[in-house]
């Protein structure tokens, strides 16, 4: 077995009847007494180094992780859609077990589109999910609402572990809408809400809504919140949402404590409680803890209120008519205009070879109106010569914008 279920079993004893998990679907309430019971049956059922997880958020899911650390394997956590030929593949691809302690494999995509596959010991999960309870101040009398998926690093991390180390209950979702969201806060008195931009920005677009009484804390993490979006979700629910700023390789790194930083769009707040985060000379997040150890290719700079600001990723450059401008130079200029909801910026070719900037935008305005507003800040050679403007960008469940989508829906060649 893994130090995780020794860890749970000390929680499980603690909390024997208390409910830890609702299945909001179906209504079902499971007790930590009634998980354990439900992991050793499905441990039986198990075997070889890796053991995949490929359903929705349930109670089922968390028994299954659960059964696989009593065996002592290492979960793979797969995303839903993920056909059952596909499934034995990865596994298949992840080869033989590793001499070193691996509980859970984390599967993200690289900068080149490539599977990535991160190898977790329980003392990384375990160290993870510590820095996020005391930095979050997460209680054991909380309960999480799951919306995001509980396999991927977030959810790991602010979910699955606050149960294990804590008892801090988790109320899984497997399909909602934004109104839906709201009565399952009221109706299952959930507390914390950790979720994605795409969702929140939903959320403060609902007429109508007011907070739900027992929602305390709002988390914001997987992809950039703008600060439009936070204020309009204050103004409509009185709650400030707390930036989380993370990575698969590392877990937890930044967080805004206040949510001032959010409201204003000036940071991802400031390190997690024992995560040490560094900027290199070249501009790139560094990040030690007992959690991981990693080089990001995310871009930083440190404010004057020590908090880390993002400026971009690492990645193309546009060579255009001989100067060069960098897509996060311009993403970041987007981002802070009003009306803004997301922005991706990348480079195409056109048919002479050409570099030009392409830009999807998440907004109502006009193309006129953009540009009009970012020659205040950027010379015109670096404005984006093609445009893609929607209300509403195709996404992730992740909440991380279909990049590959949006390339394909701009590569098209200048008039």
């Amino acid at each position: 077995m893994t130090s995780l279920w020794a860890l749970w079993q000390a929680t499980a004893v603690r909390y024997a009847e208390k409910t830890v998990v609702i299945d909001a679907d179906t209504g079902r309430a499971w007790t930590a007494a009634q998980l354990t019971a439900e992991a050793e049956h499905l441990a039986t059922m198990f075997r070889g180094p890796y053991v995949p997880i490929c359903q929705p958020n349930s109670a089922l899911w968390l028994a299954t992780f659960l059964a696989i650390q009593k065996i002592g394997a290492a979960a793979v956590p797969l995303d839903v859609s993920l056909p059952p030929e596909m499934q034995r593949e990865t596994i298949r691809r992840l080869g033989p077990r590793s001499k070193s302690p691996v509980c859970c494999v984390k599967l993200t995509s690289g900068t080149t589109g490539d599977l990535k596959r991160i190898f977790c010991s329980a003392a990384n999960l375990r160290a993870d999910g510590k820095q996020i309870i005391r930095t979050m101040g997460l209680r054991p009398a909380d309960r999480n609402l799951a919306i995001i998926p509980l396999g991927h690093s977030y959810g790991l991390g602010n979910l699955v572990m606050p149960l294990l180390l804590q008892g801090t209950a988790v109320i899984c979702a497997q399909a909602f809408v934004p109104r839906q969201i709201l009565r399952l806060i009221e109706e299952y008195e959930v507390t914390v809400l950790p979720t994605v931009p795409a969702i929140l920005r939903a959320l403060a677009q609902l007429e109508g809504a007011t907070k739900p009484p027992t929602l305390r804390l709002v988390i914001s993490a997987g992809a950039p919140l703008t600060a439009e979006v936070a204020l309009q979700f204050h103004r409509r629910y009185g709650i400030k949402i707390h930036n989380f700023y993370g990575s698969s390789e590392t877990g937890g790194i930044c967080y805004d404590r206040s949510g001032a930083a959010t409201l204003s769009g000036r940071s991802v707040g400031k390190p997690l409680a024992s995560v040490k985060v560094r900027i290199r000379r070249d501009g790139r997040v560094a990040v030690s803890s007992m959690a991981g150890k990693a080089t990001l290719p995310d871009l930083a700079e440190w404010n004057r209120y020590g908090e880390l600001h993002l400026l971009g990723r690492v990645g193309e450059v546009a060579n255009v008519g001989g100067k060069k401008v960098a897509p996060t130079e311009v993403e970041h200029a987007l981002r802070k205009l009003r009306g803004i909801s997301d922005a991706w910026i990348t480079v195409l070719q056109d048919k002479r070879g050409n570099d030009y900037l392409a830009a999807a935008v998440e907004t109502i305005r006009t193309r006129a109106d953009i540009e009009q507003e970012l020659l205040k800040t950027l010379p015109a050679w670096k404005l984006p010569k093609t445009w893609l403007l929607a209300p509403t960008l195709p996404r992730s469940d992740r909440g991380k914008l279909h990049t590959a989508e949006l390339r394909a829906r701009l590569n098209v060649s200048l008039p």
